[in-house]
């Protein structure tokens, strides 16, 4: 195997995928900095000083102070780690990842919520197989001699992929702080879920079966399929289309871009990426449901994904053909924010997300 260098870290985007914390710069803070410095000692040593030298007498409590402020006051408030754990849990309540294998060659996951079926993934290893696997690994074999088209994307989407996203969708802070907000929660659902499903499927990745694929950056330690990368990409997919309707087909090409990148790199079946595509349309269209109040996924009943079944001639074909189609999602004509009603939804952190993320979109175009 090709091993990376020591810069890629051992993949970092593999711990928990959360693609790009270096944009969040303006959703992080510091609870022991001042507004104008970041936390030191010599700056708490100064404000101590200043403090003791404009003391005076002392100040009565204000019994207004103690009254619990609004939802709303207090969503706005909070420190942003606490926030998002909140929002999180939110989007989470109910969704369960239930382990149905029949046997390890027959793996099987079902994601729920509540008593509805969203989706089932299932995947064939047993005898009978082969072909499918062994064309799986030669798609995988061929993409390394393109490698040099895809290096720098490859190296660069192990900790960030929404500054490829945001080629369809700009999403500065400075005007975006609740949509980012909404990215990170997006991100963090589809880490969790994500990460429930590899641990049932434990898929060896293609290294494992062919050496010569020679990956270009370290191979994760955890189960190839589905694609943690294609999930987090097509679930911001979903989302940010859902926001900006007319960017959802970019959207989606971008997606499929960085998913395939993956295999590109090595570390990654094709059906990983498609598998993960289906599940962040899944989970995107969730997530615009218990926001917004607004149905993103194509009515019907729930798919049921089953890889291994029989060979494929052209792998990634079926991946591009899924990306550049509307996937499981029903196109919306205006924002999912517009089209809420926000003062009929649940109150809640929820709502209180909805309408923020509705006037970062709303107050004007990107």
């Amino acid at each position: 195997m090709v091993t990376a260098n020591k810069s890629n870290k051992s993949n970092k985007s593999n711990k928990s995928n959360k693609s790009n914390k270096s944009n969040k710069s303006g959703l992080e803070d510091d609870e022991l900095a001042g507004l104008g410095d970041d936390s030191s000692l010599t700056l708490s040593s100064a404000l101590q000083s200043a403090m003791l030298a404009l003391n005076g007498p002392p100040t009565p409590i204000d019994p207004a102070a103690l009254l619990r402020p609004s939802e709303e006051t207090l969503f706005r408030r909070m420190n942003d780690r606490h926030r998002m754990h909140l929002v999180v849990k939110a989007l989470l309540d109910g969704v369960t990842v239930q382990n149905t294998s029949a046997g390890p060659a027959d793996r099987k996951a079902k994601v729920q919520v509540g008593a509805g079926l969203h989706l089932e993934l299932a995947l064939k290893t047993d005898p009978g197989t082969e072909a499918f696997w062994q064309g799986q690994i030669d798609a995988v074999r061929a993409q390394k001699w393109h490698r040099d088209d895809r290096l720098t994307e490859i190296v660069l989407q192990q900790t960030d992929i929404l500054s490829f996203l945001a080629l369809a969708v700009p999403t500065p802070p400075e005007t975006r702080r609740w949509l980012l907000t909404l990215i990170g929660a997006v991100e963090e659902v589809a880490f969790r879920v994500t990460t429930d499903i590899k641990a049932i499927f434990q898929m060896p990745r293609p290294e494992d079966l062919a050496a010569d694929v020679a990956p270009i950056i370290q191979t994760p330690a955890h189960s190839a399929f589905p694609s943690g990368h294609a999930t987090e990409a097509f679930a911001l997919a979903a989302v940010l289309g859902a926001l900006y309707p007319s960017r959802l087909a970019n959207l989606r090409r971008l997606a499929a871009r960085i998913a395939v990148n993956r295999g590109f790199a090595g570390v990654h079946y094709p059906v990983d990426h498609l598998a993960g595509a289906i599940l962040g349309d899944t989970l995107g269209g969730l997530i615009v449901q218990r926001v917004f109040g607004v149905t993103l996924l194509a009515p019907g009943p729930a798919p049921a994904f089953v890889a291994g079944v029989a060979a494929n001639a052209s792998p990634w074909a079926a991946v591009e053909q899924y990306a550049l189609g509307p996937g499981r999602l029903q196109p919306l004509n205006e924002p999912a924010c517009a089209k809420a009603n926000l003062d009929t939804l649940v109150p809640g952190l929820l709502t209180h997300l909805a309408r923020g993320v509705g006037q970062d979109v709303l107050g004007g175009s990107p």
